[in-house]
């Protein structure tokens, strides 16, 4: 297979577990990892904590949540529902594939979901006036262990808890963390499946854009006012802001996804997890059906066919193309994010 032996990390938010393909997500995860990749999966669970905490106390500033004693007790809670649901439905497929149950099928690889506190944090603290109370950042990660984790054919899970300096619970974004997992890693890719997945669209050619340089990705990302810190936190300008909640979301995974190339990782995915788009994303579409970020022009396509050469250069002129108009200073177009359908 194109990826055996690469290690991906793999984000997956809470509110894909309610979603009715959820276990076809799973069942895609498996079969990756049936075809040879080595997987990390980091969790989040803003929606099921948002769910009980209530729109009327939600807080949040540039939309990274406040987090404060009860909304933490919230989020360890449920960081343990979406850890049990993740490892009990994948475990399921694993061994629906081969992977979990070697007196059936001796000749299968054998694999287990492992969870654990792999990874410290620090707080936030006061930025900009604003007391982030108990949200933080990744801070270090167990690199040899999680690494021989997966190098044994095992599955990596983490939650967006993360402990403090001084033993504390920490409110990690999940975002951020899979970006820092994979930088830390040197991760081959990745991967963000969400329910949030858009794809952009230049008005000027009307062609979707799906595949970035990461200079392309930059340029985008500064033209939304779009910044994803050293520390990993993320400003954004004022008139992006003000955007509907899915562009911003889509903005900001892409801020994530750029950090992390910059920080090491070899290539980017965002995609939304319709029945086998992981699988066509990483194996069979030339174009796959999300958005692909890799360092320079040869490796942003995807997975390439028989077309030649003169395919190739068209992308690059129309990338080209497509950073100059972001640029342009008095007519700046601006994509026009579509939204992908998850029925």
């Amino acid at each position: 297979a194109t990826h055996r032996g690469e290690l991906a990390v793999l984000h997956i938010p809470g509110d894909l577990l309610t979603w009715n393909g959820f276990v076809n997500l799973m069942d895609d995860i498996a079969l990756c990892w049936i075809l040879g990749m080595k997987i990390v999966i980091v969790v989040g669970c803003r929606q099921q904590v948002d769910d009980r905490n209530g729109e009327g106390t939600k807080r949040s500033n540039a939309h990274i949540r406040v987090t404060d004693s009860d909304t933490l007790r919230i989020l360890e809670e449920e960081a343990g529902f979406v850890r049990f649901e993740i490892e009990r439905q994948l475990n399921r497929c694993l061994r629906l594939h081969g992977g979990g149950d070697v007196s059936k099928t001796p000749n299968a690889p054998n694999g287990n979901v492992l969870s654990g506190n792999f990874f410290s944090s620090k707080p936030f603290g006061v930025i900009d006036g604003v007391d982030y109370q108990h949200t933080g950042r990744p801070k270090h990660l167990n690199v040899k262990r999680v690494l021989d984790i997966v190098d044994n054919g095992d599955i990596v899970l983490l939650t967006p808890v993360g402990i403090g300096p001084t033993g504390e619970g920490m409110n990690v974004n999940s975002e951020s963390l899979a970006a820092f997992v994979a930088a830390s890693l040197c991760a081959n890719k990745v991967i963000y499946c969400s329910n949030d997945s858009m794809l952009l669209k230049d008005n000027d050619s009307g062609k979707t854009v799906q595949n970035f340089r990461v200079k392309d990705s930059l340029a985008l990302l500064k033209h939304f006012e779009v910044d994803v810190h050293g520390n990993y936190f993320v400003t954004v300008g004022k008139e992006t802001e003000e955007k509907n909640f899915r562009e911003v979301a889509m903005l900001m995974k892409l801020g994530w996804a750029t950090r992390a190339l910059q920080d090491g990782v070899e290539r980017a995915h965002i995609i939304a997890p319709t029945n086998g788009a992981l699988i066509e994303e990483l194996f069979t579409a030339k174009d796959g059906t999300g958005t692909c970020i890799s360092h320079d022009t040869y490796e942003s396509v995807h997975p390439e066919d028989d077309s030649g050469d003169n395919e190739m250069s068209n992308t690059v002129d129309y990338r080209e193309e497509f950073v100059a108009a972001l640029a342009e200073e008095h007519e700046p177009k601006w994509p026009k994010a579509i939204g992908v359908d998850l029925q």
